[in-house]
């Protein structure tokens, strides 16, 4: 019995989630690439990247498909990559191995902010493998 009293007390102070309160600024604009570049260097694609608007922090997706060589039409969109959420807007750099230089890529990009606000897709980059020959 005696037991009962600092166990209730011990439950009643551990009740609920205690965590700090996240405010979000809805009131921020839709977040957008401001700028994109890319250079193809050997059998890499290098894109450096960056966003405008957005709340919080945010991310950007590159979604990849095959061309196929006979009527360049794009395939099926599938997600290469999504980068963590980082309040980093400015010098986003990645590099996208092409595996098969006989191929042709199709690459485009969007950001997303912590609101899940999504900005449009980036025009598409359609790119080839350089061949190393001398």
């Amino acid at each position: 019995m005696r037991f009962v009293l600092p166990l209730c007390l011990l439950l009643l102070t551990h009740c609920g989630l205690k965590t700090d309160l996240v405010v979000y600024d809805d009131s921020a604009p839709k977040p957008q690439l401001s700028h994109l570049s890319y250079q193809v260097s050997g059998q890499v694609l290098q894109l450096a990247l960056g966003i405008a608007g957005g709340s919080g922090a945010v991310l950007y997706q590159v979604d990849r498909a095959m061309v196929d060589p006979e009527c360049q039409c794009i395939g099926n969109w599938l997600r290469y990559y999504e980068s963590s959420p980082s309040q980093q807007r400015s010098g986003l750099k990645r590099n996208v191995r092409l595996r098969y230089p006989d191929k042709i890529y199709a690459f485009r990009v969007r950001a997303v902010d912590s609101l899940g606000r999504k900005s449009a897709w980036s025009q598409v980059i359609k790119v080839k493998a350089e061949s190393n020959h001398e």
